[in-house]
């Protein structure tokens, strides 16, 4: 049952008001309604609704603005258009929505103002996508290397900030790889810089596909300076990785050599220095690369084309 003081506020409206369950049941007309047929009060939406009764009762149930304006409705409200919304009462009946008909001249006027109001949205929507998409773009070119594609030394320098956190906060050991190409100056002065270049590409990709694990990272962050983080991993694996990258480039050295001349690659070998971190030393990314770059003063006073790692007592 409705309430009298819910009656009332109903006849208060200035517009037709019918109040509906989800189901189409009509549970209450005010009195301009009532007016408008004539005194008759009808028991289900059905009775003002002239063809796609589900339909219609389908688009009062999505509570969008004045999303039916298709509806046909009968004669005395033929010139009304119906706009719902979603009422919820403490009664036996919860889901209820009182459809209010509004004159056609001026829900035209209105839906006219509506659609402009949803074309600047969806402009500002689209905007604010293309801007987010331009500094996502912007932002991963401002961390590659625009010659060889992987990483640059200012992704490098947030991955080493990033992995010390994590490493201390979760107690895991984590190494890191210095590389560098042994007398890449000579050639770049007896075959080019272009040919260097080249060369460049070819091991940024060698070191990208050599490195097995999801979490290891690589990044070019000099010259012909790279470097390689590896999460998880403690002297032993620091050794082996640096060993497999450096063999690893021994193996395409032969492999071209067994084949024949390939223009995008010149014979070169790697020197490698590691360092790793364990959980209850200090922690320091500037101390790490100091080690590391220690250890590769080591590997290239040994004669290049190795890994080394300092010794320590750890």
């Amino acid at each position: 049952m409705v309430t009298q003081e819910c009656l009332a506020i109903l006849n208060a409206i200035s517009l037709p008001v019918v109040l509906m369950d989800g189901q189409g049941s009509i549970k209450a007309i005010n009195a301009h309604t009532r007016r408008l047929l004539n005194d008759e009060e009808p028991s289900r939406i059905d009775a003002l609704v002239s063809i796609r009764t589900e339909s219609f009762l389908r688009m009062v149930r999505r509570n969008r603005y004045c999303a039916h304006l298709a509806t046909r409705l009968i004669g005395p409200l033929a010139e009304y258009y119906p706009a719902s919304s979603r009422v919820c009462l403490d009664d036996e009946w919860q889901d209820c929505y009182l459809i209010e008909f509004f004159p056609r001249d001026l829900v035209v006027g209105g839906m006219s103002r509506l659609s402009e109001i949803r074309r600047r949205e969806a402009s500002l929507q689209r905007s604010y996508v293309r801007a987010r998409e331009s500094e996502r773009a912007a932002l991963s070119q401002a961390n590659q290397d625009p010659l060889t594609g992987i990483a640059n030394r200012r992704a490098f320098d947030c991955w080493l900030e990033q992995l010390c956190r994590e490493s201390r906060h979760n107690a895991f050991p984590f190494s890191l790889l210095l590389v560098d190409l042994d007398y890449f100056k000579r050639i770049n002065d007896d075959y080019g810089h272009d040919t260097g270049d080249k060369v460049l590409c070819a091991v940024a990709s060698l070191l990208s596909a050599s490195l097995v694990r999801k979490g290891d990272q690589v990044a070019r962050i000099g010259g012909e300076e790279f470097a390689v983080l590896l999460p998880n991993t403690d002297r032993r694996g620091a050794e082996d990785v640096a060993w497999r990258l450096v063999m690893a480039l021994r193996s395409a050295n032969k492999k071209t050599a067994d084949e024949g001349c390939d223009e995008r690659w010149v014979p070169v070998t790697l020197s490698i220095g590691a360092a790793s971190w364990l959980p209850g030393l200090p922690l320091s990314p500037a101390a790490l690369m100091r080690e590391a770059d220690q250890a590769l003063y080591l590997a290239k006073a040994q004669g290049r084309d190795q890994a080394a790692l300092l010794k320590t007592d750890n």
